[in-house]
């Protein structure tokens, strides 16, 4: 290259563009990795990346000159780092998804203040699932033991192991028959729930848990702008997370200016499905969203099943 083309042309005008667009789509495949882990997965890979940029960037500044080809060099490393730390984070990502239980449906429980949050739960019947238990008491140990009696005696069909908070841990629960069930926490026995076992045909399916309620996200946009629930008893809905390495959720408040928050359901990325139990909500309407994407929105309708239609014909 004629050294007037390179000081003219490449280098004031080329090189520049050139590497804002190799930083942005760096970054933007790089931000898609960080989205599909955990936030632990996530701080790790992005400390790596950092100090890999750290380490090109010493080694360029410290050539006596900074050519084309020291450039290009440098923004390969950064661009190998990324995609090395990314790669590692995803297969760790895949190993935790595996260890959680797969395409198991989702259930999610929560310790706080000393009590069970909700109390009532609604699992699907005849097939494994995950419950997913949030021990959010400091320093305390919490776990969940099912049992299939009102007096809780007995061995319990299902015993989950304690945890100390603030702990997350997901119980592999065993296929349960359809009926009622009854949880405590063996550490505290005064707190206790109940849990009804739905026969359904998992997520999506005929009687699935939160009596047919599917909430499905993709394209960033929820496939519904209104919500149907029976007023006065906790339900759940299963929430369908489809846009893969992206972080959706489902939360209920009074107004559309999120006067107060009536429920607000795990963060999941997708592709990901959980069972949001929902507590019981007076009738009326109120507004849901996503608290990642405001932009995802739509009407709580709360209130009485309708009932059965009224028979027609002459009499």
């Amino acid at each position: 290259m004629k050294p007037v083309v390179r000081d003219r042309l490449v280098m004031p005008v080329v090189l520049p563009v050139a590497i804002v667009v190799v930083l942005f789509l760096v970054l933007f495949g790089f931000s898609r990795i960080l989205l599909s882990v955990t936030p632990e997965a996530a701080t790790a890979t992005a400390i790596v990346v950092a100090g890999g940029v750290l380490g090109a960037a010493s080694f360029a500044a410290a050539r006596k000159q900074v050519r084309l080809s020291t450039i290009s060099a440098m923004l390969g490393s950064i661009a190998g780092f990324a995609m090395l730390a990314g790669g590692i984070a995803l297969a760790v990502a895949g190993g935790e998804e595996e260890r959680r239980g797969g395409e198991r449906p989702v259930v999610v429980l929560a310790a706080a203040d000393i009590a069970f949050d909700p109390t009532a739960l609604t699992v699907p019947a005849g097939q494994p699932f995950t419950l997913r238990f949030d021990n959010q008491d400091a320093e305390t140990p919490h776990n969940v033991d099912i049992f299939d009696n009102a007096e809780l005696t007995g061995e319990p069909v299902f015993p989950g192991e304690i945890v100390n908070g603030i702990t997350e841990i997901d119980y592999a629960v065993p296929a349960l028959a359809p009926g009622s069930y009854f949880f405590r926490c063996v550490v505290h026995p005064p707190m206790t729930g109940t849990m009804e076992a739905v026969e359904g045909e998992g997520p999506g399916g005929p009687g699935e848990p939160g009596g047919g309620v599917t909430v499905v996200a993709q394209n960033v946009a929820f496939d519904t702008a209104t919500i149907v629930l029976p007023s006065d008893v906790p339900t759940t809905i299963t929430f369908d997370n489809r846009d893969a390495g992206t972080q959706h959720n489902i939360a209920f408040y009074t107004d559309q200016e999120l006067s107060q928050e009536l429920f607000n359901g795990e963060l999941i990325t997708g592709p990901d499905t959980v069972v949001y139990p929902v507590p019981a909500l007076q009738t009326g309407e109120y507004y849901f969203l996503c608290i990642v994407h405001p932009t995802m929105n739509g009407a709580v309708v709360v209130g009485p099943p309708a009932g059965p239609p009224e028979p027609t014909g002459s009499t």
